[in-house]
């Protein structure tokens, strides 16, 4: 029975064998995956290549469509360059990384175009060297604080750790933890060095394809944002009004913290459509958040002895002073003509944007190398008119009666009256000469202007010409009557126009012709030296009642 009993244990654990071994397979399976995994080698970062900067580069600027007629705005302007950086980098073969430095700040990555190798991927480093950045980077680790006694001037330093900085910076000291900025005290921290993820410039990465390696001449594009530019005209009107002396500068600003020396310069006239990806603040409030500490914030507890505290302004400078500082802080503008003139003793008109075509835009090419400084405006000549002809007068638009005199001149963009330029929207300022010297005589803006189209300088208001009107009901009808007198009181005859904007109400019995013209009627008059004009018409008008 022993015999017998043995035998058959020893089938039932033949019979477990195979459902054990089934069992432990997959495990076995897996750990000798885990273990041939760990045994291959890791796939290793491509090697990084740095392009400490550009060789040569190109800037374009585009106009803020939605400003107007307003200023720039020095301080964020509003719109948009297109850079176009060509930059020589030696690369090993295979897939590698190129770290583009001394990038515009307000680049926008989307639109980045690589040409001279094949990219993979791209990505916006906003990690910047500035306080915020150094302080995360140190978190955890080491540093030396250095503080300052305010009565008695005597500097200590001491080893802390930097423990917190998401809203607060606090650290560990032998005295214990303390959030530093709340003390009220001279502290500054003091770094063993640089970690190495942050850079002192702003960079955007690029990870090519696999490439046979070798020297490469590769050119970086890409639109940044934080850029602007401005038409400005600056006109003379002839003695008798019937020409005009016009001159032109381009303005054009940078807000970005990157210089681009001995860039190729140009502007872009006219509207053009952005989608919304490239409209994003790309970073902007990262790298304002970066340059900036909060110091004071959630300080506890929060009523200490500084509480309420206002922070004096310094005192005013005096005169002299001002009017340096004021020559400092205009420093950043820079005629660029007026610059070469002193240095090889060309004209001020001497560097003159050259017009070129765009499609349907213009696109203005300053001949010469320049520097965009970083948060700077640049002045350029574009246009030098001696003689543009056209017509001085005087216009009152006449709704049902007559408005206030304005004065403009008026002429035709061709060469056969002596311009024949495109000319782009900006402000307009006017003078003319007299016993007295050249006096300003107006201001006004100008939209942008094709070849062979009108062109109207709105700049004043006349003391020398006035209308008044005088109104009149006609019995049975929904008309008024309505006299209009001019009054001349110049020593030379003026040429006076009246516009009828076309509408739902109408104007009857207009005497003499009218000429057509977009959304108005015109009639012009030629009024006398010293003399008055009666113009009589009738004005119908809707009352809200039937006929």
């Amino acid at each position: 029975m022993g015999s017998a009993g043995a035998s058959e244990r020893q089938d039932r654990a033949d019979r477990h064998v195979p459902d054990a071994l089934v069992t432990l397979n997959p495990v076995r399976s897996a750990i000798a995956l885990i273990l041939g995994l760990a045994a291959m080698p890791a796939l290793a970062d491509p090697p990084v290549v740095t392009s400490a900067a550009p060789g040569t580069v190109a800037v374009t600027f585009y106009r803020d469509p939605n400003r107007g007629d307003g200023e720039i705005d020095r301080n964020q302007p509003g719109s948009f360059a297109l850079i176009a950086e060509t930059r020589i980098v030696d690369l090993p073969p295979g897939v590698v990384t190129v770290r583009f430095e001394g990038v515009a700040g307000g680049i926008v990555p989307q639109t980045a175009i690589l040409f001279g190798t094949d990219p993979r991927e791209r990505n916006r480093d906003a990690a910047l060297l500035s306080q915020k950045g150094l302080v995360d980077g140190f978190t955890g680790q080491s540093v030396i604080l250095r503080r300052t006694d305010p009565a008695t001037g005597k500097i200590t330093e001491e080893r802390a750790t930097v423990r917190s900085a998401a809203d607060r910076l606090v650290l560990t000291t032998p005295r214990g933890v303390e959030a530093v900025y709340c003390t009220g005290l001279n502290q500054t921290l003091i770094y063993p060095g640089a970690p190495p993820a942050l850079s002192a410039k702003p960079v955007l990465s690029m990870t090519t394809k696999d490439q046979p390696g070798g020297p490469a001449t590769i050119t970086l594009a890409y639109i940044a944002t934080g850029f602007d530019w401005d038409a400005t005209y600056v006109g003379t009107l002839a003695d008798d009004g019937k020409s005009l002396g016009l001159m032109s500068w381009l303005t054009m600003a940078s807000g970005d913290e990157t210089s681009f020396p001995d860039a190729t310069t140009s502007a872009v006239a006219g509207r053009i459509n952005r989608s919304d990806d490239t409209r994003d603040d790309t970073g902007t409030n990262a790298r304002a958040e970066a340059e900036n500490l909060a110091k004071w914030s959630n300080c506890w507890p929060s009523v200490t002895t500084t509480t309420g505290l206002q922070i004096m302004p310094p005192p005013v400078p005096p005169p002299m002073a001002l009017g340096m500082m004021m020559a400092d802080e205009a420093m950043d503008i820079v005629v660029t003509g007026a610059r070469r003139e002193a240095k090889a003793n060309f004209s001020p008109l001497a560097v003159t944007a050259v017009s070129e075509s765009l499609g349907d835009l213009k696109l203005y090419r300053v001949p010469v190398a320049m520097t965009v400084a970083a948060h700077s405006q640049k002045q350029v000549a574009f246009l030098n008119a001696d003689k543009v002809a056209g017509v001085l007068l005087y216009r009152s638009r006449v709704w049902e009666e007559p408005e206030d005199p304005k004065m403009l001149f008026r002429f035709r963009n061709r060469k056969a009256d002596g311009l024949g330029n495109p000319l782009p929207a900006g402000k307009v300022v006017l003078y003319q000469n007299s016993a007295w010297g050249r006096q300003l005589i107006g201001e006004t803006t100008l939209a942008d202007k094709t070849l062979d189209e009108e062109v109207e300088l709105v700049f004043g208001e006349p003391s020398g010409i006035t209308i008044v009107s005088d109104t009149k009901p006609v019995k049975g009808a929904k008309r008024r009557t309505v006299t209009a007198t001019i009054r001349n009181a110049n020593p030379f005859a003026v040429r006076y126009e009246l516009d009828f904007p076309t509408g739902e109400d109408r104007v009857y019995n207009v005497p003499g012709k009218l000429q057509n013209k977009p959304g108005k009627r015109v009639r012009q008059l030629s009024i006398a030296a010293n003399s008055e004009t009666r113009f009589t018409y009738d004005y119908a008008y809707n009352d809200g009642t039937r006929d």
